[in-house]
Protein backbone atom coordinates (compact mmCIF):
# COMPACT_ATOMS: atom_id res chain seq x y z
CA UNK A 1 0.00 0.00 0.00
CA UNK A 2 2.01 2.88 -1.46
CA UNK A 3 1.25 6.42 0.26
CA UNK A 4 0.88 9.43 -1.59
CA UNK A 5 4.09 11.09 -3.37
CA UNK A 6 4.18 14.81 -3.94
CA UNK A 7 7.10 17.19 -5.17
CA UNK A 8 8.05 18.17 -1.48
CA UNK A 9 8.98 14.38 -0.64
CA UNK A 10 12.14 15.10 -2.95
CA UNK A 11 13.55 17.32 0.40
CA UNK A 12 12.26 14.53 3.20
CA UNK A 13 16.18 13.66 3.74
CA UNK A 14 16.81 17.34 4.97
CA UNK A 15 14.39 16.34 7.96
CA UNK A 16 16.71 13.49 8.63
CA UNK A 17 19.95 15.77 9.04
CA UNK A 18 20.62 16.84 12.46
CA UNK A 19 20.16 20.24 13.86
CA UNK A 20 23.38 21.03 13.93
CA UNK A 21 24.95 19.68 10.41
CA UNK A 22 21.60 21.95 8.97
CA UNK A 23 22.59 24.76 11.11
CA UNK A 24 26.52 24.42 9.86
CA UNK A 25 24.71 23.82 6.24
CA UNK A 26 22.97 26.72 6.23
CA UNK A 27 25.61 29.19 7.14
CA UNK A 28 27.61 27.44 4.76
CA UNK A 29 25.07 28.79 2.16
CA UNK A 30 25.29 32.42 3.80
CA UNK A 31 28.98 32.45 3.56
CA UNK A 32 29.19 30.91 -0.10
CA UNK A 33 26.82 33.70 -1.32
CA UNK A 34 28.36 36.90 0.63
CA UNK A 35 31.00 37.27 -2.23
CA UNK A 36 28.13 38.30 -4.31
CA UNK A 37 27.28 41.79 -3.16
CA UNK A 38 31.23 41.65 -2.58
CA UNK A 39 32.24 41.23 -6.08
CA UNK A 40 28.98 43.90 -7.51
CA UNK A 41 31.44 46.37 -6.56
CA UNK A 42 34.17 45.30 -8.45
CA UNK A 43 33.02 46.41 -11.75
CA UNK A 44 31.42 49.72 -10.18
CA UNK A 45 35.45 50.76 -9.45
CA UNK A 46 34.59 50.80 -5.60
CA UNK A 47 31.39 53.49 -5.85
CA UNK A 48 29.64 51.31 -3.01
CA UNK A 49 29.77 52.81 0.35
CA UNK A 50 31.26 50.91 3.04
CA UNK A 51 27.36 50.68 4.21
CA UNK A 52 26.50 49.97 1.30
CA UNK A 53 28.89 47.23 0.80
CA UNK A 54 27.87 45.35 3.87
CA UNK A 55 24.09 45.55 2.63
CA UNK A 56 24.77 43.76 -0.07
CA UNK A 57 27.17 41.16 1.18
CA UNK A 58 24.55 40.53 3.81
CA UNK A 59 21.36 40.55 1.75
CA UNK A 60 23.24 38.48 -0.82
CA UNK A 61 24.19 35.53 1.95
CA UNK A 62 20.46 36.04 3.30
CA UNK A 63 18.57 35.53 0.60
CA UNK A 64 20.19 32.42 -0.50
CA UNK A 65 19.14 30.81 2.97
CA UNK A 66 15.87 32.42 2.06
CA UNK A 67 15.80 29.99 -0.97
CA UNK A 68 17.47 27.50 0.33
CA UNK A 69 14.92 27.33 3.08
CA UNK A 70 11.86 27.80 1.29
CA UNK A 71 12.44 25.65 -1.45
CA UNK A 72 13.43 23.21 1.50
CA UNK A 73 9.97 23.27 3.50
CA UNK A 74 7.44 25.51 2.02
CA UNK A 75 7.89 25.27 -1.81
CA UNK A 76 4.40 26.82 -2.37
CA UNK A 77 5.55 30.07 -1.03
CA UNK A 78 8.39 29.73 -3.27
CA UNK A 79 6.95 32.51 -6.14
CA UNK A 80 6.39 35.26 -2.91
CA UNK A 81 9.96 34.85 -2.28
CA UNK A 82 11.09 35.94 -5.48
CA UNK A 83 8.57 38.79 -5.55
CA UNK A 84 10.47 40.06 -2.47
CA UNK A 85 13.45 39.53 -3.90
CA UNK A 86 12.27 41.65 -6.68
CA UNK A 87 10.99 44.36 -4.61
CA UNK A 88 13.94 44.81 -2.65
CA UNK A 89 16.39 45.38 -5.72
CA UNK A 90 13.98 47.78 -6.46
CA UNK A 91 13.92 49.73 -3.40
CA UNK A 92 17.60 48.73 -2.37
CA UNK A 93 19.16 52.38 -3.64
CA UNK A 94 16.37 54.09 -1.59
CA UNK A 95 16.92 52.47 1.66
CA UNK A 96 20.58 52.23 1.88
CA UNK A 97 22.09 55.05 -0.33
CA UNK A 98 22.73 55.04 -4.12
CA UNK A 99 25.80 54.51 -5.91
CA UNK A 100 28.64 57.12 -5.55
CA UNK A 101 31.56 57.72 -7.56
CA UNK A 102 33.77 55.35 -8.79
CA UNK A 103 37.27 55.58 -6.45
CA UNK A 104 40.76 56.11 -8.30
CA UNK A 105 44.38 55.32 -7.31
CA UNK A 106 45.29 54.63 -4.46
CA UNK A 107 41.93 54.19 -2.97
CA UNK A 108 40.73 52.31 -5.97
CA UNK A 109 43.19 49.73 -5.28
CA UNK A 110 42.84 49.24 -1.45
CA UNK A 111 38.91 48.95 -2.26
CA UNK A 112 39.48 46.46 -4.82
CA UNK A 113 41.31 43.92 -2.60
CA UNK A 114 39.33 44.01 -0.03
CA UNK A 115 36.11 43.07 -2.20
CA UNK A 116 38.37 39.89 -3.40
CA UNK A 117 39.85 39.25 0.15
CA UNK A 118 36.33 39.38 1.81
CA UNK A 119 35.22 37.13 -1.53
CA UNK A 120 37.86 34.91 -0.81
CA UNK A 121 37.56 34.16 2.70
CA UNK A 122 33.89 33.89 1.87
CA UNK A 123 34.24 31.34 -0.20
CA UNK A 124 36.27 28.96 2.00
CA UNK A 125 34.55 29.43 5.11
CA UNK A 126 31.53 28.39 3.16
CA UNK A 127 33.08 25.43 1.36
CA UNK A 128 34.64 24.57 4.99
CA UNK A 129 31.45 23.95 6.56
CA UNK A 130 29.48 22.44 3.45
CA UNK A 131 32.22 20.04 3.65
CA UNK A 132 32.09 19.48 7.21
CA UNK A 133 28.55 19.04 6.66
CA UNK A 134 29.23 16.52 3.90
CA UNK A 135 31.47 14.41 5.75
CA UNK A 136 29.34 14.29 9.11
CA UNK A 137 26.17 13.42 6.98
CA UNK A 138 28.05 10.97 4.70
CA UNK A 139 29.38 8.87 7.87
CA UNK A 140 25.92 9.06 9.30
CA UNK A 141 24.30 7.76 5.95
CA UNK A 142 27.32 5.06 6.08
CA UNK A 143 25.61 4.08 9.17
CA UNK A 144 22.15 4.34 8.51
CA UNK A 145 22.85 2.49 4.63
CA UNK A 146 24.36 -1.01 7.08
CA UNK A 147 21.26 -1.07 9.44
CA UNK A 148 18.98 -0.80 6.01
CA UNK A 149 21.35 -3.54 4.14
CA UNK A 150 20.72 -5.96 7.39
CA UNK A 151 16.94 -5.17 7.73
CA UNK A 152 17.03 -5.92 3.90
CA UNK A 153 18.69 -9.32 4.19
CA UNK A 154 16.43 -9.80 7.39
CA UNK A 155 13.47 -9.02 5.11
CA UNK A 156 14.74 -11.31 2.17
CA UNK A 157 14.67 -14.02 4.87
CA UNK A 158 11.47 -13.93 5.91
CA UNK A 159 9.84 -13.40 2.88
CA UNK A 160 11.35 -16.32 0.63
CA UNK A 161 9.86 -17.51 -2.14
CA UNK A 162 7.25 -19.80 -1.87
CA UNK A 163 7.68 -22.95 -4.18
CA UNK A 164 5.68 -26.34 -2.43
CA UNK A 165 3.20 -29.23 -2.91
CA UNK A 166 1.66 -30.55 -0.23
CA UNK A 167 -0.75 -33.02 -1.15
CA UNK A 168 -2.95 -31.95 -4.17
CA UNK A 169 -2.28 -28.30 -4.12
CA UNK A 170 0.60 -26.86 -5.40
CA UNK A 171 2.14 -23.94 -4.36
CA UNK A 172 3.76 -20.93 -6.13
CA UNK A 173 4.59 -17.45 -4.27
CA UNK A 174 6.53 -14.14 -5.23
CA UNK A 175 7.15 -10.81 -2.45
CA UNK A 176 9.27 -8.09 -4.42
CA UNK A 177 9.57 -5.13 -2.08
CA UNK A 178 9.23 -1.47 -3.82
CA UNK A 179 12.69 -0.38 -1.83
CA UNK A 180 15.21 -2.13 0.75
CA UNK A 181 12.25 -3.45 2.77
CA UNK A 182 8.62 -4.24 2.44
CA UNK A 183 5.75 -4.65 4.19
CA UNK A 184 4.10 -7.50 2.11
CA UNK A 185 4.08 -11.23 3.30
CA UNK A 186 3.39 -14.16 1.34
CA UNK A 187 4.03 -17.80 3.46
CA UNK A 188 2.72 -21.31 3.26
CA UNK A 189 2.09 -23.22 6.76
CA UNK A 190 1.43 -26.95 6.66
CA UNK A 191 -0.46 -28.38 10.62
CA UNK A 192 -1.94 -31.05 12.11
CA UNK A 193 -5.25 -30.11 10.31
CA UNK A 194 -3.84 -29.17 6.90
CA UNK A 195 -1.92 -26.52 5.31
CA UNK A 196 -2.98 -22.96 5.32
CA UNK A 197 -1.24 -20.33 2.71
CA UNK A 198 -2.11 -16.69 2.82
CA UNK A 199 -0.98 -12.99 1.70
CA UNK A 200 -0.97 -10.18 3.71
CA UNK A 201 -0.11 -6.41 3.17
CA UNK A 202 1.24 -4.16 5.93
CA UNK A 203 0.39 -0.68 5.05
CA UNK A 204 3.09 1.54 4.15
CA UNK A 205 6.34 0.22 3.11
CA UNK A 206 10.05 -0.03 4.42
CA UNK A 207 11.56 -0.66 7.83
CA UNK A 208 8.36 0.05 9.54
CA UNK A 209 6.23 -1.72 7.44
CA UNK A 210 8.82 -4.44 7.47
CA UNK A 211 8.53 -4.91 11.18
CA UNK A 212 4.50 -4.99 11.79
CA UNK A 213 4.99 -7.69 8.89
CA UNK A 214 7.86 -9.76 10.69
CA UNK A 215 5.35 -9.39 13.82
CA UNK A 216 2.48 -11.07 11.73
CA UNK A 217 4.37 -13.89 10.27
CA UNK A 218 5.95 -14.89 13.92
CA UNK A 219 2.24 -14.71 15.05
CA UNK A 220 0.73 -16.73 12.13
CA UNK A 221 3.32 -18.83 12.24
CA UNK A 222 2.98 -20.05 16.00
CA UNK A 223 -0.62 -20.01 15.34
CA UNK A 224 -1.34 -22.19 12.49
CA UNK A 225 1.76 -24.97 14.09
CA UNK A 226 -1.11 -26.19 16.54
CA UNK A 227 -4.38 -25.85 13.82
CA UNK A 228 -7.50 -23.78 13.86
CA UNK A 229 -9.68 -22.12 11.85
CA UNK A 230 -8.72 -19.12 9.94
CA UNK A 231 -11.57 -16.92 11.74
CA UNK A 232 -9.69 -18.33 14.87
CA UNK A 233 -6.10 -17.02 13.11
CA UNK A 234 -7.67 -13.95 12.51
CA UNK A 235 -8.87 -12.87 15.88
CA UNK A 236 -5.79 -13.71 17.43
CA UNK A 237 -3.55 -12.00 14.97
CA UNK A 238 -5.76 -8.81 14.98
CA UNK A 239 -5.53 -9.00 18.86
CA UNK A 240 -1.57 -9.16 19.05
CA UNK A 241 -1.21 -6.85 16.72
CA UNK A 242 -3.68 -3.56 17.53
CA UNK A 243 -1.20 -3.12 20.36
CA UNK A 244 2.32 -3.35 18.60
CA UNK A 245 1.56 -0.95 15.92
CA UNK A 246 1.17 3.14 15.30
CA UNK A 247 -2.15 4.26 15.19
CA UNK A 248 -2.37 4.74 11.36
CA UNK A 249 -0.88 1.31 10.48
CA UNK A 250 -2.99 -1.91 10.00
CA UNK A 251 -2.43 -5.02 7.60
CA UNK A 252 -4.80 -6.08 4.92
CA UNK A 253 -4.79 -10.63 4.66
CA UNK A 254 -6.31 -13.40 2.13
CA UNK A 255 -5.90 -16.76 3.22
CA UNK A 256 -7.06 -20.29 2.35
CA UNK A 257 -7.23 -23.52 4.29
CA UNK A 258 -7.30 -26.52 2.99
CA UNK A 259 -7.08 -30.47 4.12
CA UNK A 260 -7.74 -33.45 1.62
CA UNK A 261 -11.50 -32.65 1.81
CA UNK A 262 -13.09 -31.05 -1.49
CA UNK A 263 -13.94 -27.75 0.18
CA UNK A 264 -11.72 -25.20 0.93
CA UNK A 265 -11.83 -22.46 3.78
CA UNK A 266 -11.24 -18.78 2.74
CA UNK A 267 -11.16 -15.29 4.42
CA UNK A 268 -10.23 -12.23 3.09
CA UNK A 269 -9.77 -8.91 5.52
CA UNK A 270 -9.70 -5.64 3.98
CA UNK A 271 -7.97 -7.36 0.82
CA UNK A 272 -8.06 -7.52 -2.65
CA UNK A 273 -10.72 -10.73 -3.29
CA UNK A 274 -8.96 -14.42 -3.96
CA UNK A 275 -9.61 -14.89 -8.04
CA UNK A 276 -10.78 -18.22 -8.55
CA UNK A 277 -10.21 -19.51 -12.00
CA UNK A 278 -12.59 -22.39 -12.58
CA UNK A 279 -11.04 -25.14 -15.29
CA UNK A 280 -14.05 -26.72 -16.35
CA UNK A 281 -15.94 -23.29 -17.49
CA UNK A 282 -12.85 -21.37 -17.89
CA UNK A 283 -14.12 -18.31 -16.12
CA UNK A 284 -12.95 -16.51 -13.07
CA UNK A 285 -14.99 -15.50 -9.77
CA UNK A 286 -14.16 -13.72 -7.09
CA UNK A 287 -14.56 -14.92 -3.03
CA UNK A 288 -14.70 -11.80 -1.04
CA UNK A 289 -15.74 -11.38 2.92
CA UNK A 290 -16.61 -7.30 3.52
CA UNK A 291 -14.27 -7.05 7.09
CA UNK A 292 -11.77 -4.37 8.01
CA UNK A 293 -8.02 -5.06 7.91
CA UNK A 294 -6.25 -6.15 10.81
CA UNK A 295 -5.08 -3.84 13.61
CA UNK A 296 -7.73 -1.02 13.26
CA UNK A 297 -9.89 -1.99 16.28
CA UNK A 298 -9.62 -4.39 18.84
CA UNK A 299 -12.94 -5.46 19.28
CA UNK A 300 -13.43 -6.98 16.15
CA UNK A 301 -14.54 -10.71 15.46
CA UNK A 302 -13.63 -11.86 11.73
CA UNK A 303 -15.45 -14.93 10.00
CA UNK A 304 -14.66 -17.31 6.94
CA UNK A 305 -16.13 -18.97 4.09
CA UNK A 306 -16.27 -22.15 1.91
CA UNK A 307 -15.56 -22.86 -1.42
CA UNK A 308 -15.21 -25.97 -3.84
CA UNK A 309 -12.42 -26.25 -5.88
CA UNK A 310 -11.90 -29.12 -8.72
CA UNK A 311 -9.14 -30.65 -10.11
CA UNK A 312 -6.94 -27.75 -12.19
CA UNK A 313 -8.80 -25.09 -10.68
CA UNK A 314 -6.51 -22.17 -9.54
CA UNK A 315 -6.69 -19.55 -6.72
CA UNK A 316 -5.10 -16.41 -6.99
CA UNK A 317 -3.82 -13.99 -4.16
CA UNK A 318 -2.58 -10.55 -5.20
CA UNK A 319 -1.19 -7.30 -3.53
CA UNK A 320 -2.71 -3.91 -4.67
CA UNK A 321 0.97 -3.39 -5.74
CA UNK A 322 0.43 -5.12 -8.99
CA UNK A 323 -2.76 -3.40 -9.92
CA UNK A 324 -1.82 0.35 -9.16
CA UNK A 325 0.82 0.59 -11.35
CA UNK A 326 0.29 3.70 -13.84
CA UNK A 327 1.77 4.38 -17.48
CA UNK A 328 2.86 7.76 -18.92
CA UNK A 329 -0.46 8.84 -19.60
CA UNK A 330 -1.07 8.13 -16.03
CA UNK A 331 -3.67 4.67 -17.04
CA UNK A 332 -3.79 2.29 -14.27
CA UNK A 333 -2.83 -1.32 -14.84
CA UNK A 334 -6.00 -2.46 -13.06
CA UNK A 335 -7.72 -5.36 -11.04
CA UNK A 336 -9.83 -6.18 -14.85
CA UNK A 337 -6.66 -6.24 -16.74
CA UNK A 338 -4.62 -8.44 -14.41
CA UNK A 339 -7.68 -11.23 -14.14
CA UNK A 340 -8.21 -10.72 -17.99
CA UNK A 341 -4.16 -12.14 -18.12
CA UNK A 342 -4.70 -14.44 -15.36
CA UNK A 343 -7.69 -16.40 -17.41
CA UNK A 344 -5.38 -16.48 -20.62
CA UNK A 345 -2.50 -18.07 -18.85
CA UNK A 346 -4.52 -20.04 -16.20
CA UNK A 347 -3.61 -23.66 -17.90
CA UNK A 348 0.32 -22.77 -18.16
CA UNK A 349 2.67 -23.71 -15.09
CA UNK A 350 2.72 -21.77 -12.42
CA UNK A 351 6.20 -20.47 -12.69
CA UNK A 352 5.42 -19.25 -16.32
CA UNK A 353 2.04 -17.45 -14.99
CA UNK A 354 3.81 -15.72 -12.59
CA UNK A 355 6.76 -14.66 -15.24
CA UNK A 356 3.99 -13.69 -17.40
CA UNK A 357 1.95 -11.74 -14.64
CA UNK A 358 5.48 -9.65 -13.64
CA UNK A 359 6.68 -8.67 -16.96
CA UNK A 360 3.04 -7.27 -18.15
CA UNK A 361 3.23 -4.89 -14.93
CA UNK A 362 6.20 -3.97 -15.90
CA UNK A 363 6.14 -3.38 -19.01
CA UNK A 364 3.01 -1.03 -18.16
CA UNK A 365 5.00 1.00 -15.50
CA UNK A 366 7.41 1.69 -12.85
CA UNK A 367 6.77 -0.30 -9.07
CA UNK A 368 5.57 2.51 -6.48
CA UNK A 369 4.19 -0.16 -3.94
CA UNK A 370 5.33 -3.95 -2.75
CA UNK A 371 4.07 -6.53 -5.35
CA UNK A 372 3.01 -10.16 -4.10
CA UNK A 373 1.35 -12.87 -6.06
CA UNK A 374 0.47 -16.41 -4.74
CA UNK A 375 -0.71 -19.04 -7.00
CA UNK A 376 -2.26 -22.36 -5.80
CA UNK A 377 -3.55 -25.06 -7.76
CA UNK A 378 -5.65 -27.76 -7.29
CA UNK A 379 -3.78 -30.72 -8.85
CA UNK A 380 -5.95 -34.05 -10.25
CA UNK A 381 -6.14 -36.56 -6.87
CA UNK A 382 -3.10 -39.53 -7.59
Amino acid sequence: MAGSTTWPGQFESWKSMSRSSYAAFLIGVFFTFVPTGLLTDIPRLGADSPARLAALSALSGTLAVGYVLVVHWRPKFLLVLVAFHIVLAMEFDRVVGPVGPPLTGDALHTRLLVDINGATLGIIIGFSLLSHVIRAEGTNYGRVRAEIDLAREIHRRLVPRVATSIGRFEFHGVSLPSGDVGGDLVDVVESPSGWTSFVADVSGHGVAAGLLMGMLKSTARTQLRTGGPLDGLLNTLNSVLVDLKSPTMFATFAGVHGDEGPNLEFTVAGHLPILHYHSTTATMSELSIPQVPLAMFSDRAFTSGVVTCDAGDLLIILTDGLVEVFDRADEEFGFERLKTLLRANAAAPLETIERRVFDAVRAHGTQLDDQTLLLIRVRPAS
